[in-house]
């Protein structure tokens, strides 16, 4: 009879658990929702001023977007995510890891124009 008394008071302690995270996780992930681009967007490298490539208006995008805790350290939060699929091999996925950008698969649509100037041979960046 005490056996299962504890396997009941561990069932219920699970399932509150569960709860819990599934609700948790529910409040902090993406939305997923379909939405179309508003404008003409120029993306680029982060902290660059040149083009990389050119997402027109009206294409068709995934949100993406932590919301809640799970925000809090993101820098430039609205993401939104494109799925390129083709029957050919297009990706080397066996290269050396420091051959790829430093931020990985990240890019951003704010293109910041950074002036550059030199001060005794230093090279410094700031915003025009």
């Amino acid at each position: 009879m005490m056996n299962k008394k504890w396997i009941f008071n561990i069932s219920i302690l699970l399932n509150v658990l569960f709860i819990v995270v599934f609700v948790f996780n529910y409040f902090n992930s993406p939305t997923y929702e379909l939405g179309r681009l508003k404008k003409d967007l120029k993306i680029s490298y982060f902290s660059s001023d040149s083009t990389f490539f050119y997402l027109p208006k009206g294409l068709t995008v995934r949100n993406v977007s932590q919301r809640g805790i799970a925000a809090i350290s993101q820098f430039e939060n609205e993401r939104f995510a494109i799925v390129i699929t083709s029957d050919n091999d297009l990706v080397d996925y066996d290269v050396s890891k420091d051959s790829l950008s430093p931020v990985g698969n990240f890019y951003s649509a704010d293109n910041y124009k950074y002036e550059q100037k030199s001060i005794d041979d230093d090279t410094v960046h700031s915003l025009k």
